[in-house]
């Protein structure tokens, strides 16, 4: 299984360090700027004491300091997001098990779906439209531990058959006290494709775009 970094984490990371280089450039131009002005305009009665400029160079060694940080975390920042895209993009060609709860109907029917049990357990389906309303709910009665499967008809409760398109599913677990514990089903095969999207990335396994968060497992061959 592979670990990843949030490209989240990592877009935010790097526009908050660029926010932050950009004003302390600022503070440090607008810190010696103030200093040389009050080096000009100082009274020459009263010049600027010893201990009051070595206070105010402190400050701008320290403005630098900080500067040269930011510097150094934007840098690291834009190797680690290159080095990200890299690691996901080798993921093509892999297969790939991943969390789903979409249904593709086609001509009237769809493929199995896989979902596994840690225990036995009373399981519920739920099946809704594009528009989230529920079409289906079915028991699927009392299921023992380990790995099982359900294929849906493409009829709602009214044994309609219904048109073609996406429909989106989740499998419940009857709880003792009578609550419903949702249960992940999983889809699998070739990863086709990596897409970068609004700073998200997505594989493609059959045909279908999923986040990378989804994975569950990546290995050579499935």
């Amino acid at each position: 299984m592979m670990n990843w970094v949030s490209m989240d984490n990592i877009y935010n990371l790097s526009t908050n360090s660029k926010k932050q280089e950009i004003k302390k450039e600022l503070d440090k131009e607008a810190f010696l700027e103030l200093l040389v002005t009050q080096l000009k305009n100082q009274d020459p009665l009263e010049p600027l004491k010893d201990r009051e400029f070595i206070a105010q160079m402190t400050q701008l060694s320290t403005l630098e300091q900080i500067t040269n940080m930011s510097e150094s975390v934007q840098k690291f920042v834009e190797s680690s997001a290159s080095l990200y895209r890299a690691q996901a993009s080798s993921m093509v060609g892999k297969y790939a098990v991943v969390k789903s709860n979409v249904l593709e109907l086609s001509r009237g029917s769809t493929s199995t779906q896989v979902f596994k049990l840690e225990s036995p357990s009373h399981v519920i389906l739920k099946i809704y439209d594009e528009n989230g309303k529920l079409v289906r709910q079915e028991d699927l009665g009392n299921l023992s531990e380990g790995m099982q499967t359900f294929l849906w008809d493409g009829r709602n409760d009214d044994g309609v058959m219904l048109p073609d398109g996406k429909y989106t599913f989740n499998l419940y677990s009857v709880q003792p006290d009578g609550n419903l514990e949702e249960i992940s089903a999983m889809d699998g095969g070739k990863v086709e494709a990596v897409q970068f999207r609004d700073n998200d990335v997505y594989v493609l396994v059959n045909g279908n775009l999923y986040p990378i968060s989804s994975i569950i497992e990546i290995s050579q061959e499935g």
